[in-house]
């Protein structure tokens, strides 16, 4: 019996059957980068999200997808990865934004059909930040001199060993302005809310749940469970909506996986195997 299920268990975590929501996480740091290591998962990486929304999408059995935000933003470029795949999506998506979803995980929030944030979520934090660690006053300190040589003026800009010009202060100021200024159109179209209302609200402000509905930046206050109800509702799926869960597994979860599911595809075969003999001593 126990080989047999490990024979027929689907990779995603067991025997379902029924309608169902998905649900995706999208926790911690967003980067394109994949350093969670051996045992955890520390980061939000869109090729991972991405391949958990196709597989979601490719699902009929699926009729919604819940995305949990638990993320305090991230690289722009991974964040808007994220929010590209989810606009694609034909089925109904719907974030529940956990203890933190902003400035990255907002950009993705704010892709949903629609979002609900729990009464204790920190979200907003609308702005674009750069930040270039000075040390020269301690490297004079220590004795220490850096000596650079460089082909082109700009070359070593934001050097931590060096005092940045006025320069390439207003240079990397118009970095920001120009990725802000994106951020802002992007939440304006995705959230229906004029330009001007956004560059209101935005400036970096921080708003917990109650005042993000009230800011339009969510839809309502909600837990979890009332998020997969609302989920399962646009769905079109009656009562509770069963549950299929895509996350990243651990090294150790995949390879007890892989061992188990092995073991257990031996021992069924095994097993049907002897039944075949049995069968044909008859």
């Amino acid at each position: 019996m126990i080989g047999a299920y490990f024979l027929t268990k689907p990779l995603d975590g067991g025997l379902k059957f029924g309608d169902k929501v998905a649900v995706i996480k999208v926790e911690g740091l967003i980067t394109m980068s994949d350093g969670s290591g051996l045992f955890s998962e520390s980061t939000a990486n869109p090729d991972r999200i991405i391949k958990q929304i196709r597989k979601a999408e490719n699902d009929g059995s699926v009729k919604a997808i819940l995305f949990e935000i638990n993320s305090p933003g991230g690289g722009i470029v991974a964040s808007e990865a994220i929010s590209e795949a989810i606009k694609d999506v034909d089925k109904p998506t719907i974030a529940w934004l956990s203890e933190i979803a902003t400035s990255g995980g907002y950009y993705v929030a704010s892709a949903c059909d629609y979002i609900v944030a729990d009464k204790g979520t920190l979200t907003g934090s609308i702005g674009v930040i750069s930040v270039f660690p000075q040390y020269s006053s301690l490297m004079e300190k220590l004795g220490v001199e850096m000596r650079v040589i460089k082909s082109g003026e700009y070359k070593d800009i934001g050097s931590p060993y060096r005092n940045m010009t006025e320069d390439e202060r207003v240079m990397v100021q118009g970095w920001n302005n120009e990725i802000y200024d994106d951020f802002i159109s992007v939440v304006a179209e995705n959230r229906d809310l004029s330009r001007e209302y956004v560059e209101d609200i935005a400036e970096g402000k921080l708003y917990v749940g109650k005042k993000a509905v009230e800011m339009k930046l969510a839809d309502e206050l909600g837990t979890k469970e009332q998020a997969i109800l609302i989920a399962g509702n646009m769905g079109g799926i009656e009562g509770r909506p069963e549950i299929v869960e895509y996350k990243k597994s651990s090294f150790f979860d995949e390879f007890v996986s892989t061992a188990s599911t092995r073991f257990g595809y031996g021992f069924a075969t095994a097993l049907i195997e002897a039944n075949r003999e049995v069968k044909l001593g008859y």
